[in-house]
């Protein structure tokens, strides 16, 4: 006798069921992928910002030059440049070392006598065969690095990559009028023969620095970029004007001899500065929904265990 088997199927709750169970999964895969993807990115930034600060550290102690780091964040607007459109913030951060001082300033021509200017970088006199310019590079008043939250401009002045020759009575020699000769005993002061080719960057925009006789001036040699979203400094520290996108957040120096255990100068010290730490935020979705700014870390102690 044959038997017949019967064969049940999925009823439409069971699969609503099975579906809503499949998509709450999903949900909370992706939420968690997100979550940890974040965590990664949070973590590299972190750790960018604080292989700078240790270049910058064991710079200063290697070349016994004082160094610094200078933070600021820039505001931008999107790809489509819409009124509406979401600003993207931008941290940066650059790696400064004083290079030499000024010893006298002429016009738009800011000389050091003492810096071998002509040896690393290209005279107005040479030509490098490629027949373009190079790009123009900025010089950091070293003296007066430190910087106030909120501030709109940063404390650099663009100068020609270009070095330009000038003759000029070296400081070192007496004489009346100011002249001399070379071996620094005086002259007459009529002659020229004391006279030497000094050579001088050039400003092409001062942006602000009041540039003296005497003033330290650093050369920047190393610079990152934050991924977009991440800022120095806290709520206060970036703007939401694409009209004035510039806030600093500030400046943390190293001085030879003077740094305390967690590499800083300590101001009393070194007098450059007291600036220990500098937080590190991004902007994150807030309970509204909109982007709101989230400390994720600071660079307390990057030196430590050096």
């Amino acid at each position: 006798m044959d038997k017949t088997k019967s064969h049940r199927a999925f009823t439409l709750v069971e699969l609503l069921v099975v579906i809503g169970i499949m998509g709450l999964l999903g949900t909370v895969s992706v939420g968690g992928y997100r979550q940890m993807r974040r965590g990664m990115e949070e973590k590299g930034v972190l750790q960018d910002v604080n292989t700078l600060i240790r270049a910058a550290y064991q710079r200063a102690q290697i070349d016994r030059q004082p160094t610094a780091i200078v933070f600021w964040n820039e505001t931008l607007r999107g790809e489509n440049d819409d009124a509406d459109e979401s600003m993207i913030v931008v941290g940066h951060a650059v790696a400064v070392r004083r290079s030499g001082r000024i010893t006298e300033v002429s016009g738009q021509n800011l000389l050091d006598e003492f810096g071998d200017l002509e040896l690393s970088y290209q005279t107005d006199d040479s030509d490098d065969g490629s027949g373009n310019s190079k790009a123009d590079m900025y010089l950091y008043p070293m003296d007066d690095l430190t910087s106030v939250e909120s501030a709109s401009t940063i404390k650099r002045s663009l100068v020609e990559t270009k070095v330009y020759g000038i003759k000029r009575t070296p400081i070192y020699l007496d004489g009346p009028k100011g002249e001399g000769t070379a071996s620094g005993k005086g002259g007459s002061g009529s002659g020229s023969s004391g006279q030497l080719i000094v050579y001088a960057f050039r400003l092409k925009d001062d942006n602000g620095v009041a540039w003296k006789t005497g003033m330290a001036y650093g050369l920047e040699f190393a610079h990152i970029v934050l991924p977009h979203g991440y800022f120095f400094g806290t709520g206060a520290s970036y703007s939401t004007s694409s009209a004035d996108p510039i806030r600093e957040a500030g400046a943390m120096v190293f001085d030879v001899g003077y740094n305390s255990g967690n590499g800083m100068s300590t101001g009393s010290e070194g007098g450059l500065g007291s600036r220990t730490s500098i937080s590190i935020s991004s902007m994150q979705p807030g309970a509204s929904g909109t982007l709101e700014p989230k400390k994720i870390g600071d660079t307390a102690k990057p030196t430590e265990n050096m």
